[in-house]
């Protein structure tokens, strides 16, 4: 189209050019013809006229002059009347005024020239023009296509050959885009749907992704599970194991004592441990609370029980403190922690022994670590023994372990619990219960039964902690002996 408007231009000033030429050359040939008819314009210009017509056949373009007399004569003529084609020649007329004789009735002039000119050279001419302008146009246009050509390929096909390549690929899975820079930079809509398609390949991409990672979420999921279940049964089933190492209910209705234990591990299992047993007329009750909860300090409650059952029953040791020592140096050896303690750990607990003589109406303690609270009355009393728990690497700063002994009258009620009971964080300004806030949840309820003051002291806990979770074992062991 572009093309054809160019080459139509070019036709119609070729052909205005051609027009322009035709009538500059009318003009120049009825200047001739004029300035010839003022020439011969004299009396005896019928018989003078000679030169005159001689030079109008001097001009390059001349063909035929003919002059006529008033009536139509030929009065004279040069060069060949011409034939053929009137577009290929240009003719003009002069008026000859004056004359031989007067003017004709009417003011018929006395005669008349007509000149013809050869108009081939300026056809020629168009015709070549127009030669000219079709060949350059045919250049133009076959250099028009091929660049037309060129950029299509490299612009359009090019681009939508990587376009369609692409979604090949992203039919497969395989998340290809689509290069909008370069050498072949792709034209403006095919980039905009270039741009449109990296788009949502990005989108499928990120979708696959997600459904991947969600897939493989899901299989971890199902192995999490499957393996917390194993860990879960492991846990229950040495929580079993740690239950059965604890005193069962026979031994706790034979001990000689009214009592009620609290144990409650802060996980499955824990490190929280406790004894009642009744050996030779004494009643003995210990808790402990080792190193750490959970597993790690189940494994340490083990140790301690298989410890304190050779103590109570092949060393038939009675004296708490006794007792205590010979705890403290099994639990040394069997954790490699003797000598400079190279190679072994840093692992012990805290733990306090009652023996209750209930024929002489005396109550033996000591502690490590651990405190004996006594309830009588509306008196509440904490015995401490010493700072310095069992175990745990020898620094040379341990106190010696000593024995309190203490008078019953049978009014007594004594509570022997771990840490985990007292540190209980929670309450408006985020406090620790401590020793004394469960003190006075003790006297509180001092005129429960055992069984109510201890579930009383639980509900206290937890009312106290509110959203707050717990942040160890606890064990609690309240008895009151009984006396005869």
């Amino acid at each position: 189209m572009i093309a054809a408007l160019v080459l139509l231009t070019q036709v119609v000033i070729a052909w205005v050019n051609y027009g322009d030429q035709i009538r500059l050359s009318g003009e120049r040939a009825q200047t001739m013809a004029d300035m010839t008819a003022r020439a011969l314009s004299r009396p005896d210009w019928t018989t003078s006229y000679g030169p005159s017509l001689q030079a109008l056949g001097l001009d390059p373009g001349f063909r035929y002059a003919v002059l006529r007399d008033g009536t139509g004569g030929v009065v004279a003529r040069l060069g060949e009347e011409p034939r053929g084609r009137n577009f290929e020649r240009i003719q003009v007329s002069a008026e000859i005024e004056g004359g031989a004789g007067a003017p004709a009735a009417g003011g018929t002039p006395p005669g008349s020239l007509t000149l013809v000119l050869s108009a081939e050279g300026l056809r020629a001419n168009a015709e070549k023009q127009f030669v000219m302008v079709l060949g350059a146009s045919l250049v133009l246009i076959l250099a028009f296509a091929l660049a037309l050509r060129v950029a299509v390929r490299r612009h359009v096909l090019a681009p939508l050959a990587h376009l369609l390549a692409a979604m090949g690929r992203v039919e497969r899975k395989d998340w290809a885009t689509v290069d909008l820079a370069g050498r072949r930079r792709p034209s403006r809509e095919i980039a905009d749907i270039s741009a449109a398609f990296n788009r949502m390949v990005e989108g499928l991409r990120s979708g696959d992704e997600a459904r991947h990672l969600l897939a493989e979420l899901e299989r971890t999921h199902g192995q999490l599970a499957e393996a917390n279940g194993l860990v879960m049964e492991s846990l229950g089933y040495a929580r079993r194991i740690q239950q059965a190492v604890l005193p069962g209910p026979d031994a706790l209705r034979h001990s000689g004592l009214d009592l009620a234990v609290l144990w409650e591990p802060l996980h499955v299992v824990g490190g929280d441990y406790f004894w009642v047993e009744e050996i030779d007329g004494l009643t003995v009750v210990v808790v402990a609370d080792c190193t750490g909860h959970g597993v790690p300090g189940a494994f340490l409650t083990l140790i301690v029980a298989t410890a304190l059952d050779r103590i109570l029953h092949d060393r038939a040791l009675r004296a708490p403190d006794a007792i205590l020592a010979a705890l403290d140096a099994a639990v040394r050896g069997r954790l490699r922690q003797a000598g400079d303690g190279a190679g072994g750990s840093d692992d012990g607990l805290d733990c306090g022994v009652c023996v209750v003589d209930r024929a002489a109406r005396k109550l033996h303690f000591s502690g490590a670590g651990l405190a004996l609270t006594v309830l009588s009355g509306d008196t509440i009393t904490r015995i401490k023994g010493r700072r310095h728990g069992l175990g745990y690497r020898p620094t040379g700063r341990e106190e010696a372990l000593a024995a309190t002994v203490l008078a019953l009258d049978g009014g007594e009620t004594f509570f022997l619990m771990t840490d985990g009971v007292s540190d209980q964080m929670g309450g408006a300004s985020r406090r620790l219960l401590g020793h004394r806030g469960v003190a006075g949840i003790l006297q509180r309820h001092r005129d429960l039964p055992l069984a109510g003051q201890v579930a009383a002291l639980e509900r206290d806990l937890a009312d106290h902690r509110g959203p707050e979770p717990r942040r160890d074992d606890m064990a609690l062991v309240a008895f009151r002996p009984v006396l005869t």
